[in-house]
């Protein structure tokens, strides 16, 4: 198993899955929805701006837990495992599984915002927590990678 190429195979996935998320709203919204939506979503834009806003801190939350979480999720997996399977290849297996869990946090968010931005928010925080969840993510990403050039070292 290389972990590298599938962790930024994942990265890369995992990345996109957001503005593509936007991308289909907004293109089933345009294609579905009668052309008064435009009207409510005008009428609930300021309304949603302080709440778009405040999902940054939720993306800035979630991405700590994600760094705090993810290499003591893979030292409790791994000592839970049997000894004969105390090995590279399943410490490897689980800093995998771990990065792909954690990728997913700082992406919450950035998903409520791309919801928020059906219902009218403007795209202006909705792009800023989409920047700020693909950070969270290459944080998580690289600091999984760090672990695992530790564990290797080790």
């Amino acid at each position: 198993m290389n972990i590298r190429r599938m962790t930024w195979v994942v990265l890369v996935l995992v990345t996109l899955s957001t503005p593509l998320a936007l991308a289909v709203e907004t293109f089933l919204r345009k294609l579905m929805f009668p052309p008064e939506f435009e009207e409510v979503r005008m009428y609930l834009r300021p309304a949603l701006e302080f709440p778009v806003w405040s999902l940054l801190s939720l993306v800035l939350l979630t991405t700590v837990a994600g760094i705090r979480g993810q290499q003591r999720r893979v030292d409790k997996r791994m000592a839970a495992r049997p000894e004969e399977e105390q090995t590279q290849h399943y410490r490897d297996k689980e800093i995998f599984d771990s990065l792909v869990l954690f990728t997913s946090l700082p992406q919450i968010p950035a998903i409520l915002a791309t919801f928020c931005f059906m219902l009218g928010a403007s795209i202006v925080p909705v792009a800023v927590n989409m920047a700020a969840a693909t950070v969270g993510v290459f944080i998580l990403g690289v600091r999984g990678l760090r672990n695992a050039d530790q564990s290797r070292a080790a």
